[in-house]
């Protein structure tokens, strides 16, 4: 009965694409109007007709401006569609909430995402946030909800690097807009003293990891270019990419190599050099043996910081060294991990390298 939630795999939850959401927002905005129209009047013919020349109105004053030469490229209107009631706070939070859509659909329906992600924003936006708190906080802060949202969603990293979310300025986003794309390693970025930031701004500092030998061979973007709820988005090319059909293929990398995780369960042995490989009875990759105490999908191990490290994913307990683990757990040559509570749960030898 414990391991009943794990009997079924959640399924994976895909985004919804940009229009599919707006789409969905324009039926629910006219419902709601319905119902208003509805309650306030008391009829609904008479609100369907309200409606209807409410729209028709709508649809003469649009070809009205357009007949004078406004359209949405007018300077006017682009002005309030670059947001500029947004400060550089309000649009990390609306990036922040859109980080997912740069998770690529395989054909199979499952999930994939990026380890690295460039999140672009105005300069302004960038030199008004930079006032509030440091780059580096906001990276990290950055990485580790991307690294949640990947979780819930059920995606799994294209690589075995640590997943990364890192701030850049660009001219050509507007304020108040962002934009999010498959980012670039360390070693592959400009460098930040090479940004172009109003004057009177700090310059900011370079990354200590800026210079390193890049891991890419080569790197194909997936650009987002948001405005948030309510705004509009289209997916752009940029620089360094490969598109195919109007779809972005997965990056291609020289993974480094990471020291050998072995599991020792009694007589059965299984071995992973994947950062994210799952553990426990189930569809996994270290396959453990096939017991009440050990879940379907009972942990996960992510190599970060240059080490191992196991996450409980399952609902029976997980021991290393008798210590009950909660969250995110080290791991060290030698060491013992018990699958469940039970004292008589199988217990594994961690052997790394």
């Amino acid at each position: 009965m414990s391991d009943s939630r794990d009997a079924v795999r959640r399924p994976v939850r895909t985004p919804l694409r940009r229009q599919t959401r707006r789409r969905w927002a324009i039926v629910g905005g006219v419902a709601l109007c319905w119902l208003v129209a509805e309650v306030m009047t008391g009829s609904a013919l008479t609100s369907t007709v309200l409606l209807v020349a409410i729209a028709g109105l709508g649809v003469v004053c649009v070809a009205g401006l357009r007949s004078m030469g406004i359209t949405r490229d007018h300077p006017a209107l682009q002005r309030i569609a670059a947001r500029p009631w947004r400060d550089g706070q309000d649009v990390l939070n609306i990036a922040i909430r859109h980080l997912s859509d740069v998770f690529i659909v395989t054909p199979s329906g499952s999930l994939i995402a990026p380890d690295v992600v460039e999140l672009q924003m105005n300069p302004g936006d960038l030199v008004a946030l930079r006032e509030q708190m440091e780059l580096d906080v906001i990276s990290i802060s950055l990485s580790e909800v991307y690294e949640d949202q990947a979780v819930a969603r059920g995606a799994r990293f294209a690589g075995s690097n640590q997943p990364e979310v890192y701030v850049v300025p660009d001219d050509s986003i507007p304020q108040g807009r962002y934009r999010l794309r498959r980012g670039l390693p360390a070693g592959a970025r400009p460098s930040p003293s090479s940004w172009d930031l109003p004057a009177g701004s700090d310059e900011p500092d370079a990354p200590d990891h800026v210079g390193q030998r890049s891991p890419y061979v080569a790197a194909t973007a997936l650009d987002v270019v948001g405005a948030g709820a309510g705004g509009r988005g289209r997916v752009d090319g940029g620089p360094a990419r490969t598109v195919m059909d109007g779809m972005a293929t997965v990056m291609e990398q020289i993974r480094p190599r990471l020291p050998v995780l072995r599991l020792v369960t009694g007589s059965s042995v299984s071995e992973t050099s994947m950062s994210g490989a799952r553990a426990g009875r189930g569809p996994v990759e270290l396959v453990l043996p096939d017991v009440p105490t050990v879940s379907r999908e009972h942990a996960q191990f992510t190599f970060s910081a240059g080490r191992w490290w196991v996450t409980n994913r399952g609902v029976n307990g997980l021991y290393v060294n008798g210590v009950p683990v909660e969250g995110k757990h080290p791991l060290g040559d030698g060491d013992s991990i018990r699958w469940g509570t039970r004292s008589d749960a199988p217990q594994s030898r961690v052997e790394i390298g």
